[in-house]
């Protein structure tokens, strides 16, 4: 595989010739990639054909920028599965809200690429862009490997523990994750709504700024250059996993990085409790949503479930309402304390524990990613350093609604 990206700026290529060259490459790659489901090839130059027709005062901000969504999006006309056998024809009739938006700006759909059973089940086959025998983490798998590998600028993901972030920083590319419900998700497969994150992965901070503007044109994701550099918490390490040396060496050569942008860095700790119940909290939400949003699957066709899928169905049908409401209390009570500790200011943490494990060792922690999935902060990793030839991501995370300073925050690091 190769750290060398396919296209270059959007405005020099016409798409036509930007489909011929994914579709070159992508039957070079994906017999060892595979983090497509489905490629349709007629479709594809169906589309660019169109786009190059259309007149220059006509073309949409993301003009002939070619993405890959994820299979629990519904896009028109492919098969979107959902990483599971019992949706293995499901053709949606219909494009998910997040497709039909970066449509109308002129992205391209290369393909649908790979998730994991319903999201958080069996693993799919996928492998790292940057070694073969690694994972390239967790439920957004064939997203990350599609832009890692260079085979797309960018691709939808979802995130409901840790599918964007982790997958991102496996495969060296930048994934973001906005404030919860900031971008809407209709149309995309719900595991459990309160937990539920539309999310971006691409190759550069810039062509994420771009992509999420198109996502949701009324929010600002920029900020003025007058603005002051914010000051940036680091954080210790709340979750129960060791992180490993050369992730904290990047993580202190980010913040090394930061000061000399202006940032003053201050340490802190989390308060205990929240370490102590955040897992706790998450599973108890996800286990009710699931049993609510695929408890028919279940009842219908359990014997093609894994295990794992039809264990959290079982153990949300015997969670009470109120067990389920308490426990969303408890995640704002969470979330509204870490907003309190951010107010303007950045975290800066892993994005991962280690670099990306071999297959056979799974798909890596959840554990520095959940927490911000439980109480919807934005949350932003980037590329910073390598560890055997393998991607370090290290993770910024802000307030709620301050998905702007994160983009911001990032662009300034990646450029510098």
């Amino acid at each position: 595989m190769t750290d060398t990206h396919l296209f270059g700026q959007r405005e020099t290529q016409d798409c036509v010739s930007v489909a011929r060259k994914f579709l070159t490459r992508a039957t070079e790659l994906e017999p060892s990639l595979r983090a497509f489901t489905a490629i349709d090839a007629e479709r594809l130059m169906t589309q660019a054909e169109a786009l190059d027709r259309l007149p220059m005062d006509q073309r949409g901000q993301l003009h002939g920028l070619l993405f890959a969504v994820k299979e629990v999006y519904d896009v028109k006309g492919y098969v979107c599965g959902w990483g599971t056998p019992i949706h293995s024809e499901r053709r949606p009739a219909k494009d998910a809200v997040p497709v039909a938006r970066l449509r109308k700006a002129g992205a391209l759909v290369a393909g649908i690429t790979v998730s994991t059973e319903y999201a958080i089940g069996n693993i799919g086959p996928t492998s790292n862009p940057h070694d073969l025998t690694r994972t390239p983490g967790a439920s957004s798998q064939g997203s990350a490997a599609a832009v890692g590998a260079g085979l797309v600028s960018a691709a939808l993901g979802s995130q409901t523990i840790g599918s964007i972030i982790r997958p991102a920083a496996f495969c060296g590319c930048v994934g973001f994750k906005p404030t919860w419900g900031l971008v809407e998700a209709k149309g995309t497969m719900p595991l459990a709504q309160p937990l539920d994150h539309v999310g971006m992965i691409t190759r550069d901070p810039a062509t994420m700024t771009d992509f999420l503007s198109s996502l949701q044109p009324t929010h600002c994701w920029t900020r003025s250059s007058e603005d002051a550099f914010p000051d940036v918490i680091l954080l210790e390490p709340w979750y129960a996993e060791p992180t490993e040396p050369t992730v904290t060496t990047a993580l202190h050569a980010a913040a090394e990085k930061l000061a000399a942008l202006g940032a003053r860095i201050e340490r802190v700790s989390l308060p205990p409790e929240i370490g102590e119940h955040e897992e706790e909290i998450i599973t108890t939400i996800l286990a009710y949503g699931m049993a609510f949003n695929h408890g028919e699957d279940f009842d219908r066709q359990g014997k093609q479930m894994s295990k794992r899928i039809r264990d959290y169905i079982v153990s949300g049908r015997l969670l009470s309402k109120e067990k389920y409401d308490t426990a969303l209390e408890k995640r704002e009570n969470i979330a509204k304390l870490l907003d309190q500790l951010l107010g303007k200011k950045l975290v800066l943490a892993p994005a991962t524990t280690g670099i990306a494990p071999l297959k056979r060792d799974g798909t890596g922690s959840r554990g520095p990613q959940r927490l911000w999935s439980l109480t919807g902060h934005p949350t932003l990793t980037l590329p910073f350093g390598k560890d055997q030839g393998l991607p370090i991501g290290i993770q910024l995370v802000a307030a709620r609604g301050a998905d702007s300073l994160v983009l911001a925050v990032a662009n300034a690091l990646f450029e510098d």
